[in-house]
């Protein structure tokens, strides 16, 4: 299973949005996804139709009382999204981090409980809280890849420095592999500023910066009050032919990734 952790602890640049809109991508393709919702503001499951008051087993339950993700799992009735699961935050999952926080392992209680389950789905996609807090390290310590949606305006581009900085933490103490890939949202084209910021990520960061910008389309707002990715609700619109480039991207990234570890193994 490939994991992709969706993280920024900045609010307001299109987090939930491009982790729902990927993993609808991705499993427009035919790869069997999990999409995980970390975040207990639980906005990536109403995204796909899902109403999520009253739902039980859900994350919280996974990570406190041993659930499995199958059990958790719902799907969307949305045609286009059959190979699509979805595991709810829960209305409790504020409360896991303060549980599970002081025992033993908790850092790496999402990975544990992901590669048990890695059987049952090809790629994982998880929407991280909008903060740097013990979900969200369980996140990145779980992931192949952290995509990293980030406006291009001054003060949430300096943002990315403070996650970049974690991510780079992360490798060093227990996963040294973690690719990230930042993903310019909500951009206009048609501001300088923007444009700037824009090509001083591209200067300083290279490669880690995205071939692919989303722009801002009214569409998107439109899919989430119809709780239909914008993927299958608008699929010539802009912004669902940049998600599902991204989509195309990731799936280069865990062809790669199979790749390396394929060699390893050989090599071994």
């Amino acid at each position: 299973m490939f994991v992709v952790a969706v993280a920024n602890q900045k609010g307001g640049v299109a987090k939930t949005t491009t982790c729902l809109s990927l993993a609808a991508g991705l499993a427009q393709t035919g790869r069997r996804v999990l999409a995980v919702d970390l975040d207990p503001q639980a906005n990536l499951g109403i995204g796909a139709g899902l109403d999520h008051d009253g739902v039980a087993p859900a994350l919280y339950e996974v990570l406190t009382q041993g659930v499995r993700l199958e059990e958790a799992a719902q799907r969307p009735t949305q045609k286009g999204l059959e190979t699509l699961s979805i595991v709810h935050a829960g209305a409790r999952l504020a409360q896991a981090e303060g549980e599970l926080l002081g025992r033993p392992g908790f850092d790496e209680l999402l990975k544990n409980t992901l590669r048990t389950s890695a059987a049952s789905w090809d790629l994982a996609v998880l929407d991280c809280p909008p903060s740097l807090g013990p979900l969200t390290i369980n996140a990145l310590g779980s992931a192949d890849l952290v995509v990293v949606p980030v406006q291009c305006e001054f003060f949430s581009a300096r943002g990315v420095v403070k996650l970049l900085e974690v991510v780079e933490l992360v490798r060093e103490r227990r996963n040294r592999d973690l690719q990230v890939r930042l993903v310019p949202t909500l951009y206009d084209q048609r501001n300088a500023i923007q444009k700037a910021v824009l090509a001083q990520l591209r200067a300083e960061l290279g490669a880690d910066v995205s071939d692919t910008v989303i722009g801002i389309d009214t569409k998107i707002r439109e899919a989430q009050a119809k709780g239909i990715p914008i993927g299958l609700y608008a699929p010539k619109a802009r912004a669902a032919e940049a998600y599902a480039e991204l989509s195309r991207e990731v799936l280069t990234l865990a062809w790669s990734r199979a790749q390396r570890e394929a060699a390893r193994g050989e090599a071994a």
